[in-house]
């Protein structure tokens, strides 16, 4: 999969952006597919993959690549690629230290992919090319959009562009879990400057995600008094009163956007209490999914939930709480559609797609949502195109990862700038 280059013979004050990009070719994006989808990177098992890439960027001629270590998990990997906007002669092997202008961009792909599950046509990690799609497990989420990523890194270093700010390249571990590789990131210090992330996300055809929902995960506890099954009037039954709480759930206003035709939402997730015994059960746990809105908050999802729980007959004690995790929440956010880096990234999206794209919020939540709210970056997220994500028989369409390589290629040049 690693493949070197020679010495660079345009300079870049004189290049297009069509230069650039002439070394994104179909069969480099399908190799670089390939030789991701044939390395397992389950979360928590993300080694082996973080070691390819390590070793692939010191291929291609990047010096300073820093390993994160991730708690259970493999290493977050960054570079940061010094442009030359402040003058002081830093090129890209003087460590990752520089800070061309004091302005710097991401690029971001997760390392980790969900487990195979059953119903596999084919071996999960040996790809499959088959009528321009790539089969394989993690191909559309996310690993055509690491090559996507990778593909457009290539094209700029192959091309001797000096970009006028910092390039970051990041790969992140255990985003399918509690995206702590994200955090790692964030609290590295490497973000320095930052002024927008974008991340290669499978995405519907034709749209451009400006933002996000939030994800909270909120747990009722009750407890009831026990007694004999036969004498239950003698008790308080902890489990009726989880299920008149779950029943009426749909009384909650979730609220509605119009703009992006999306409301949010509330699922049981997990029920437990009781046992078999010839007791009222006295304690039950109620646990919620509640996808949030940009505009809303945490607070107000869970005051709606004790709202309607004094409304019903509940005889048990009870207790709301949200979000006990490892890392904060992901909470719900948006970018202004009116900001330079949105319009720079749809200009590029409609080039490479020709035809108008259309701005949509991401109905669940990822890495963006952290780099977003807690790294504070403006996230957009653009990737390629596919279908059976998560799923048996995961597939990529290999043409449009082209397309998202070559488009961010324009969105870096668009964002940085090119040294003269």
């Amino acid at each position: 999969m690693n493949r070197g280059f020679g010495a660079h013979t345009e300079t870049a004050g004189h290049m297009t952006l069509e230069a650039i990009t002439s070394s994104i070719t179909r069969g480099r994006v399908t190799e670089l597919i390939e030789g991701l989808v044939a390395i397992p990177s389950v979360t928590g098992n993300e080694r082996a993959l973080g070691d390819m890439l390590h070793g692939y960027f010191g291929e291609i001629g990047l010096a300073g690549i820093h390993r994160i270590p991730v708690e259970d998990s493999g290493d977050t990997l960054a570079v940061r690629i010094p442009g030359r906007g402040n003058g002081n002669g830093t090129s890209r092997n003087d460590h990752g230290n520089g800070r061309g202008n004091g302005r710097a961009f991401m690029l971001n792909f997760h390392q980790d992919t969900f487990d195979a599950c059953d119903g596999w046509e084919t071996d999960p990690w040996s790809p499959v090319v088959k009528d321009g799609c790539m089969y394989g497990l993690g191909a559309h989420d996310m690993k055509a959009g690491a090559a996507a990523v990778l593909s457009a890194v290539e094209a700029i270093v192959r091309s001797g562009a000096e970009l006028a700010g910092d390039l970051i390249v990041s790969a992140t571990t255990d985003e399918e879990n509690w995206s702590r590789g994200a955090h790692a990131l964030i609290d590295s210090g490497l973000l320095e400057g930052c002024e927008g992330c974008l991340i290669p996300e499978p995405t519907p055809p034709g749209r451009l995600r400006i933002g996000s929902r939030g994800r909270h995960v909120i747990k009722i506890d009750l407890a009831g008094r026990t007694a004999h099954a036969a004498y239950t009037g003698e008790g308080v039954n902890a489990v009726q009163d989880a299920a008149k709480i779950i029943t009426a759930l749909d009384r909650i206003e979730l609220g509605w956007n119009e703009e992006y035709d999306l409301g949010g939402t509330i699922c049981v997730i997990e029920i437990s209490g009781g046992r078999n015994i010839i007791l009222v059960p006295e304690r039950a746990q109620v646990v919620l999914d509640r996808h949030i809105l940009p505009g809303q908050s945490i607070d107000e999802a869970a005051k709606d939930i004790e709202a309607l729980i004094r409304s019903l007959s509940i005889a048990s004690e009870w207790r709301v709480t949200w979000d006990d995790r490892p890392t904060p929440a992901p909470a719900p956010y948006i970018v202004d559609p009116g900001s330079k880096f949105v319009q720079a990234t749809r200009k590029r999206v409609e080039e490479q797609l020709g035809r108008p794209v259309r701005y949509a919020l991401a109905r669940s939540v990822a890495d963006t949502n952290h780099f977003a709210v807690t790294g504070g970056i403006p996230t957009l997220v653009y990737g390629p195109e596919g279908g059976n994500t998560c799923q048996a028989n995961e597939f990529v369409h290999i043409e449009s990862t082209l397309r998202v390589a070559r488009a961010y290629c324009g969105i870096v040049i668009d964002m940085l700038g090119v040294a003269r």
